[in-house]
């Protein structure tokens, strides 16, 4: 049935130069149909200053034009979307969306009137996915009722979140599949030693043990948490000279963390670099991809550490556990607990050559499970499901 799958639709509220974890997947999603030779379109907003139409990649875009405040055009995106949807149904075997927002509501009717597959891509960890915080608002319960009658297949980013779902009575009659994020093995590969070296160079950290952490600088992220442990280890190791800190992105906690690194002591050995649009140079420099968030659906970032050959210590929630085997190819802690996040610290520190073993494990799973190849080859079936 796949075979019959010729031209699928992505749906986006926002999308590329947008770089964002939904946007950044719905972007190399579509690239790698289009390598398959599907015909992909993504329907998104149009921001101020970007083309109603262009090609990325083999990718058309279209943009809608909105208006008003962001509660205002997000109104207006998803009627416009609803239109656009039916008019051009011929065009499209499947309608393939990110994230539950109020798009996804209009993609869904229109394909309850079209007969088009349509499928939901949803965000965020236990307890802040986005099916669990739709029950807090009218609105929202309302979009689950909808979704209960309409039966679009909801596809849920980790088992942790799966699971929750599942159990919970207050959740009974969604249709959930369970469908993991993919990485681009092939752009996220590791760097041989003297392209190490060189990396390392390329952003002032030569001879350091490179602990990395790429996302939004919020507080589900717990970096001020991290900070406090790293001073501690700072102070405890005679060898901590030798390790960094690099901390991308950019976010509400921005200003905070410099200040507490500053307060803190450790302010030599931290660099926060802001946003940063081409994150290669960074995973190719990095020893250790450090993840300390509350919550997480499965971590972009986190893939393509991993791709890149990065050994990771990530909090025990989402994706993380299903990614990282503990003593392979990386250690998870409870992110609540300061000991466990420490002792993770103090095992890479300790062995230079620990991040090394258990790095090339890391791009073995990397392979193996998440790459964007088996992810393009699994909605593919999906997509040709009746």
């Amino acid at each position: 049935m796949s075979g019959c799958v010729k031209s699928v639709l992505m749906l986006s509220q926002t999308f590329y130069p947008a770089i964002g974890g939904a946007e950044k997947q719905a972007l190399e999603i579509s690239r790698a149909l289009a390598g398959r030779g599907v015909r992909v379109t993504v329907l998104t907003r149009q921001p101020g200053g970007l083309p109603a139409e262009e090609n990325i990649g083999g990718v058309a875009v279209k943009r809608l034009s909105v208006f008003g405040p962001r509660a205002v055009d997000s109104v207006v995106f998803m009627i416009k979307s609803f239109f656009w949807l039916l008019w051009n149904s011929s065009e499209y075997d499947a309608v393939h969306v990110h994230l539950a927002s109020s798009p996804a509501v209009a993609a869904v009717l229109a394909g309850r009137l079209t007969g088009r597959k349509t499928l939901v891509k949803l965000g965020g960890g236990r307890g802040v996915d986005e099916i669990t915080l739709s029950k807090k608002s009218a609105l929202g319960r309302l979009k689950l009722a909808f979704f209960r009658a309409a039966r679009p297949e909801l596809l849920v980013m980790n088992s942790e979140v799966f699971n929750w779902l599942k159990a919970s009575k207050e959740f009974s009659g969604l249709r959930l599949r369970l469908f993991r994020n993919g990485v681009d093995t092939g752009r996220y590969t590791p760097p041989l030693y003297n392209e190490k070296i060189n990396a390392k160079t390329a952003i002032g950290l030569d001879n350091s043990i490179i602990f990395l952490f790429v996302g939004r600088l919020s507080p589900e992220k717990r970096l001020k948490e991290l900070l406090e442990a790293w001073a501690e280890i700072f102070s405890e190791e005679s060898s901590a000279p030798k390790i960094h800190l690099v901390i991308v992105g950019g976010g509400p906690q921005e200003a905070a963390l410099k200040r507490a690194a500053g307060d803190l002591g450790v302010a030599g050995s931290v660099t926060l670099t802001g946003p940063k649009e081409d994150l290669l140079p960074y995973y190719r420099a990095a020893d250790v991809f450090v993840l300390p968030s509350i919550s997480e659906g499965l971590s972009n970032s986190m893939l393509e550490a991993m791709a890149c050959g990065v050994a990771v210590m990530a909090g025990r929630v989402g994706g993380a556990m299903e990614a990282v085997t503990p003593g392979v190819s990386g250690c998870l802690f409870d992110p609540l607990n300061r000991v466990e996040l420490k002792a993770c610290l103090r095992g890479y520190v300790a062995d230079c050559n620990l991040s090394l073993k258990m790095g090339e494990q890391a791009r073995k799973t990397a392979v193996e499970k998440y790459s964007m190849a088996r992810v393009a080859d699994e909605l593919m079936g999906i997509y040709g499901e009746s």
